[in-house]
């Protein structure tokens, strides 16, 4: 089942269970999803879903930044829903010690030993563990292999 239907699925639940709150949110990300499909005219692939889901999880983190130097608890806590609720539809984030064996790998493939090298290096390791990793955690493990902390 992809991550549109499963999102269809618990929409329909939520609906019948009355809880508004969980059907708003869905409504949200289904809407994010449905104008990326527009602007690309054409159907999501599962990956491009991930990332939809992935840059609101971004936005939504930046706005509960905010929402913490207001002290607004309550946007704090429907913001921290929302970020549940997408956590739920992402896949689990590769751990920071198997992303530093794919750089290490990579490197060694397309010769990647300097600075100069990181964005060939990023691109590769980006592309090998796709949707599974996180790309804060990937740039700083280049960066550190890049600089020599092997």
């Amino acid at each position: 089942m992809t991550i549109q239907e499963q999102l269809k699925a618990r929409l329909i639940a939520s609906m019948k269970e009355g809880k508004k709150d969980i059907v708003e949110m869905i409504r949200g990300l289904q809407a994010a999803l449905k104008n990326k499909q527009i602007e690309l005219q054409r159907e999501l692939k599962e990956s491009e879903v991930i990332d939809v889901l992935k840059m609101n999880a971004k936005q939504l983190k930046d706005a509960l930044g905010d929402f913490m130097r207001a002290e607004r608890n309550d946007l704090i806590l429907k913001t921290e829903k929302e970020l549940d609720l997408i956590a739920e539809y992402l896949p689990t984030p590769l751990e920071r010690d198997e992303i530093r064996k794919h750089v290490v790998s990579l490197a060694a493939d397309i010769g990647a030993q300097t600075m100069a090298d990181m964005g060939k290096l990023m691109g590769a390791v980006m592309k090998a563990v796709g949707a599974a990793a996180n790309g804060d955690d990937v740039r700083a493990e280049v960066e550190a292999f890049l600089k020599g902390e092997k």
